[in-house]
């Protein structure tokens, strides 16, 4: 499987809880092209065999939320969490996306 660049040359660790934690540039990748490329690492799937992102999030609105060229008026972190292909996905303006199963 091939995964976009995510800028920071960094591939996804394993946490204490068996998620997923990767951390993306926004400047070159966008976080809904990352939710979808971390899930599929977490699965162990191509990307194209994922449900589409569009049926749990508005990928748009997503990034247009976490857009790091974007307005912010304060330097604390915007986070987004929903459930995306069983998997409860949490996205950071900083970059940070992570992947935990879904809750059976």
């Amino acid at each position: 499987m091939t995964t976009p660049d995510r800028g920071e040359g960094q591939s996804p660790v394993t946490d204490a809880d068996g998620g997923i934690r990767a951390e993306y540039n926004w400047s070159s990748v966008n976080p809904s092209t990352a939710v979808v490329t971390t899930v599929a690492i977490a699965t162990n799937r191509e990307p194209t065999t994922l449900e589409p992102l569009y049926k749990s999030v508005d990928a748009d609105a997503l990034d247009a939320l976490l857009d790091s060229d974007g307005f912010r008026s304060t330097d604390e972190v915007t986070t987004v969490s929903f459930a995306f292909a069983g998997h409860d996905v949490t996205v950071q303006s900083d970059g940070i996306v992570v992947i935990h199963p879904g809750e059976s």
